[in-house]
């Protein structure tokens, strides 16, 4: 990690350019956003790191209203938004415009402000190949979104030359927890500091900057964000990440007071890695019935794709059944279906089905391999009879085709007095009565 500069000040130079990828380079100070107001979902905190990477390598090509264009289609790729509900992305670029935040200034003060004082969805291309004056657009068909950096700390952003933090792109799009993305990005912030460990905060501390509750907010008890949020992000970031921590606990007496994360780099890290994208399909099915966009996120993160995709199944089954007294409130069902695991019945009959599937594959497969083993066996059997008739003298050789010629009738026996044992079938049946005569298999 760059050392602190004695000066806040930031000269002009080059775009931003990472050296080892797609990285973003974050100041400390935009590090684990604190909430004043309002909520910043998943998609919002991956989109501004996304914003920030593109508006580094375009710095000075802002058009005159001081806005970095860019496609949409490189920002849903980027951020893992696999979803083409494009409300989703205006709903979390509102976000961008309209939580407050409280940033800490290098001299100790701080200062509310916003991510990104405004932005435009247009559906034309803007050249990048220079700087702009209003107007200049090039048709092309393609949605595009500009947006600005606030003012005060736009240089900050754009090209922080010291007290900065290199985030992967690719590892940060691989988070699906709010938790997990801002905890690594506060451990990769330490991840070369000597003494291998985060800042050491109280628990309350950490609760309000891994959730973003926003000032005033009440924490739960301990043990809850622990289970909740904690032990999920750490696992997610050992997982998926660069980076490999561990949880510290300090007590006094009974209770955890405060909290520190060790951390270090993983000795094998996969800078290819290609993360699933998130699956905003169950964020529109959830707020489909009247969840907001912050309520769905949070149900996600505490009970996890799987339980959720469950219980949501039996809340639409509920509601496509005609019959049936009209649902009030399908938001408060779905949250009464969780709190009494309704969906695991439904997980439980997918199973009991999935083994059935599988029992019946298995025995058809078996019975598959019996068959076949029985059509070698029989094979072989009448390859050693026939072995045995071609090597008796030619005197014993006759006398059995003329027994064999006494025991056929039909068109076998039509076969066999017109053409001997050339045809398939006579020849398949000489041969079953060679091992009956012979009495091959029988020992």
């Amino acid at each position: 990690m760059a050392q602190k500069s004695n000066s806040p000040s930031v000269e002009k130079s080059a775009p931003v350019v990472a050296e080892r990828g797609r990285e973003v380079r974050k100041h400390n100070t935009e590090i684990g956003y604190r909430v004043q107001s309002g909520h910043l979902s998943l998609l919002s905190r991956k989109m501004i790191n996304v914003l920030l990477y593109y508006a580094q390598r375009m710095r000075g090509q802002e058009d005159a209203e001081g806005k970095y264009w860019v496609e949409v289609s490189k920002i849903v790729k980027d951020a893992k938004f696999n979803s083409r509900d494009y409300d989703l992305l205006r709903e979390s670029l509102d976000e961008l415009q309209s939580v407050k935040i409280i940033r800490p200034t290098e001299n100790g003060g701080i200062t509310s402000d916003v991510l990104i004082p405004s932005f435009t969805l247009d559906n034309t291309v803007h050249s990048t190949n220079e700087a702009l004056s209003p107007g200049q657009k090039k048709r092309g068909g393609k949605l595009i979104v500009g947006f600005s950096l606030p003012i005060g700390v736009k240089e900050l952003l754009l090209n922080p030359r010291s007290n900065y933090t290199v985030l992967p792109i690719n590892y940060v799009a691989s988070l699906r927890t709010i938790g997990g993305l801002v905890l690594y990005e506060i451990t990769k912030r330490y991840s070369t500091n000597p003494s291998g460990v985060t800042n050491r905060e109280s628990w309350q501390w950490w609760w309000k900057i891994l959730t973003g509750a926003a000032e005033g907010a009440k924490s739960p008890e301990y043990k809850y964000f622990k289970r909740d949020v904690i032990k999920k992000a750490v696992d997610e970031i050992n997982t998926v990440t660069d980076l490999r921590i561990e949880l510290i606990e300090f007590k006094e007496g009974r209770w955890v007071k405060e909290l520190q994360f060790t951390v270090e780099m993983a000795k094998q890290a996969s800078f290819d890695l290609d993360p699933p994208p998130i699956d905003n399909t169950l964020l529109s099915r959830i707020t489909a019935l009247g969840v907001s966009t912050t309520e769905a996120e949070k149900l996600i993160a505490k009970h996890g794709e799987e339980e959720l995709k469950a219980n949501l199944e039996v809340v639409e089954e509920r509601i496509s059944k005609p019959n049936l007294p009209q649902l009030d409130s399908p938001a408060a069902y779905l949250k009464t279906a969780l709190k009494n695991r309704y969906g695991d019945g439904r997980k439980a009959q997918k199973e009991a089905v999935t083994k059935k599937t599988e029992k019946i594959a298995k025995e058809l497969q078996e019975a598959k391999e019996a068959a076949e083993l029985e059509q070698t066996l029989r094979r072989s059997i009448a390859n050693e009879a026939r072995d045995r008739f071609d090597a008796l003298p030619e005197v014993e050789q006759q006398e059995l085709l003329s027994q064999f010629g006494e025991s056929i009738k039909g068109p076998a026996l039509t076969s066999f007095r017109k053409s001997g044992l050339s045809t398939q079938l006579v020849s398949a049946t000489f041969n079953r009565w060679l091992v009956e005569t012979f009495e091959v298999g029988n020992s």
